[in-house]
């Protein structure tokens, strides 16, 4: 395993980690190799998504099982009668990815991003689409916060966010922010949950001047030094997690931050 592959993993396994990504194939998809005639070897896996109705869920596994014998043309079917289902153009795009059409699987995962944007299967379709990203979004890591107003508000988004729910969350910890204008711990988590693999700025545009506004806030520089990994800037998540453990080690924060780095020891030195 490269170190940067053992980087991303200890992200996923830990706390700070998203879930899992549901296929392991995603690095291949921007290659661009050359195309062979023939399929790729095996079956297209079958990403499932926990808050689609059970009734669709079992007709895509239908047609992905049934590979290759009418695979494409009955999600294709599914995608003429619900063409703002993300999680049917998320199998779709496996099914074609499988069939050797990489620009039809990347257009049909750019669509499930967009069109069902709050569900597990928009999440996967963006790790499909930024293989070099950490599989799934970064979450928010609360401390031992002592408003318990503010802390219920904080796990209710948590909650979301790991349930695949990321607008919701994005909404949740807003509001919670809105509430708390003065706390840190609020603030950074609603400039957490707006982190999009295809819009990094939308969070560190929040998050970077929280840096002056709570200068000695343990989060905001753990949670700098979080997002920096996701988006491979390795250099700048060493420094903001070596400032986050220097607040606090014995912290939550400082061990999660202590666990990053020594991750991140190889990673991004060559």
């Amino acid at each position: 395993m490269s170190p940067r592959r053992r980087v991303y993993a200890i992200v996923a396994a830990s706390a700070v980690g998203a879930a899992a990504v549901v296929v392991a194939i995603t690095a291949a998809a921007h290659e661009e190799p050359p195309t062979p005639p023939a399929p790729r070897a095996g079956k297209p896996p079958f990403a499932g998504d926990a808050t689609q109705p059970p009734e669709l869920v079992a007709d895509v596994r239908k047609a992905m099982d049934a590979w290759p014998v009418g695979t494409i043309p009955r999600l294709r079917a599914l995608v003429q009668a619900r063409p703002r289902s993300g999680f049917v153009r998320l199998n779709l795009g496996l099914a074609l990815f499988w069939a050797r059409d990489d620009a039809g699987a990347v257009r049909e995962w750019r669509v499930a991003a967009s069109v069902d944007p709050d569900t597990p299967s928009a999440v996967h379709a963006g790790d499909l689409l930024h293989p070099r990203s950490p599989p799934g979004l970064p979450f928010f890591v609360p401390s031992e916060h002592p408003d318990p107003a503010v802390r219920r508000e904080l796990l209710r988004g948590i909650a979301l966010q790991r349930a695949g729910r990321p607008v919701s969350a994005e909404r949740a910890f807003a509001a919670a922010a809105r509430a708390a204008p003065n706390d840190a711990e609020a603030q950074v988590a609603a400039a957490v949950s707006r982190f999009r693999k295809d819009a990094p700025e939308r969070a560190f545009g929040r998050l970077g001047p929280l840096v002056r506004r709570f200068p000695h806030a343990q989060t905001v520089r753990f949670h700098l030094g979080l997002l920096s990994i996701w988006i491979n800037d390795f250099a700048q998540a060493r420094r903001q997690l070596r400032l986050a453990r220097g607040l606090g080690p014995r912290t939550r924060l400082g061990r999660e931050a202590n666990t990053l780095l020594g991750s991140l020891l190889n990673v991004g030195t060559g």
